[in-house]
């Protein structure tokens, strides 16, 4: 799976980001657009976390692409984006903000 952003010559256009999972032949197996781009991925493996850098937070299942969950990231109130990811072997998610922290994040 990857993520990316198509720009138009006027920028990024409502829907120009993507993430995208291929099977082994390189056929799409399902995209999830969103008008922001991702900054960061990570998957456990049965769910793909895709953080964009307007500070949503989006769980897609890794089999089908749907949206399993979404939130807004947040710091004392104030919103941030996520520049890493990674699961945690007991569940947790890690996210690294573009501010310097570290949220853990029950999964």
């Amino acid at each position: 799976m990857y993520a990316g952003a198509v720009h138009h010559g006027h920028g990024l256009q409502p829907g120009g980001a993507y993430v995208v999972r291929r099977s082994a032949n390189g056929a799409v197996r399902w995209q999830h657009r969103s008008d922001h781009p991702v900054t960061a991925l990570e998957t456990d493996g049965d769910t793909v976390y895709a953080a964009c850098n307007s500070g949503a937070l989006t769980a897609l299942d890794a089999g089908d692409g749907t949206v399993r969950w979404h939130t807004d990231l947040a710091v004392d109130g104030a919103p941030t984006a996520a520049l890493s990811l990674a699961v945690t072997p007991r569940g947790r998610l890690l996210v690294g903000a573009v501010d310097g922290r570290v949220l853990e994040c029950a999964l």
